[in-house]
């Protein structure tokens, strides 16, 4: 009874809290000048890379080589996607747009400066260990791809030739901005 009343109060004091906020702004409407390009905000989640989902990117390179139906994870964005075959690979993908590359971090491996499709990139191989490896590019300064690969068996460099393959059948269908 009482983890339901502490409940209770946590719901009550968040709905009276939510009340009190306002999307309007005090002030006055001012028109700006129209711009020659769209600005996109990296700070609102998901504009970045709008309804492109990373099971769409992934599925039409996995599939072909004998991979799993790709799956939904959420384990570095809520717009991740993972596939697998039995005693080959791991390979996942994930839309990420609230950290750029630079915000990537290498893991157990060294980030290389790369390009994949002209946009700025880096490989990583070894970032989980042995037989893996993980290529991001950018979308914006702060929102990229990644595509990552763990091999059963094998070399950092094979894992990065996989996780290559991926990211450059993905990239054409990246947004692009700026």
């Amino acid at each position: 009874m009482t983890s339901r009343v502490r409940l209770g109060s946590l719901i009550a004091m968040l709905a009276v809290a939510a009340s009190g906020c306002s999307t309007e702004l005090p002030g006055s409407a001012i028109a700006a000048e129209p711009s020659a390009t769209p600005a996109i905000s990296d700070a609102r989640s998901g504009e970045v890379f709008g309804d492109l989902k990373a099971c769409d990117l992934l599925e039409p390179t996995t599939t072909p080589k004998g991979f799993a139906a790709p799956e939904i994870e959420r384990y570095e964005s809520d717009n991740g996607c993972a596939a697998q075959k039995r005693g080959y690979a791991s390979v996942s993908i994930y839309l990420v747009p609230e950290a750029g590359i630079d915000q990537l971090s290498p893991g157990q491996g060294t980030k290389i400066p790369t390009k994949v499709g002209g946009r700025e990139a880096v490989e990583i191989p070894g970032d989980s260990g042995t037989e893996a490896c993980t290529v991001a590019i950018a979308v914006t300064p702060n929102a990229r791809m990644t595509a990552s690969t763990s091999l059963n068996e094998g070399t950092n460099e094979e894992a990065c030739a996989l996780a290559r393959e991926l990211a450059v059948a993905a990239e054409p269908k990246l947004p692009r901005v700026g």
